[in-house]
């Protein structure tokens, strides 16, 4: 269920990269690094824990397909998948999302 006061529920179709039928992936607004993406579930729920398997396993399909996008756009030699859960763990944005974080040498 959607909240009118999460950015990530509202986020317009013009920032979505790629999406299947329970995920979609953005650019990072604040990128670590160049090609830096996020996964995001469009159910919210704050905690990736509490997800149910089905959003889960349909944000690591999502999540391979962001690679592959970044492959081709950017090539990086490596990665960096991280989820913060919590805001004692650096979570901003209270709605469940990964990072795909290209690492450059």
């Amino acid at each position: 269920m959607k909240q009118s006061d999460c950015i990530f529920c509202n986020i317009g179709q013009e920032f979505i990269i790629l999406k299947n039928d329970l995920a979609f992936a953005i650019k990072d607004k604040y990128p670590h690094s160049r090609g830096h993406l996020l996964v995001i579930p469009f159910e919210h729920e704050e905690n990736y824990f509490e997800l149910c398997k089905k959003t889960r396993d349909a944000m690591n399909d999502l999540l391979i397909e962001a690679k592959k996008y970044c492959d081709e756009k950017y090539k990086p030699p490596g990665y960096k998948i991280s989820v913060n859960i919590g805001r004692s763990a650096g979570q901003v944005v209270m709605h469940a999302h990964l990072h795909l974080i290209p690492g450059y040498s």
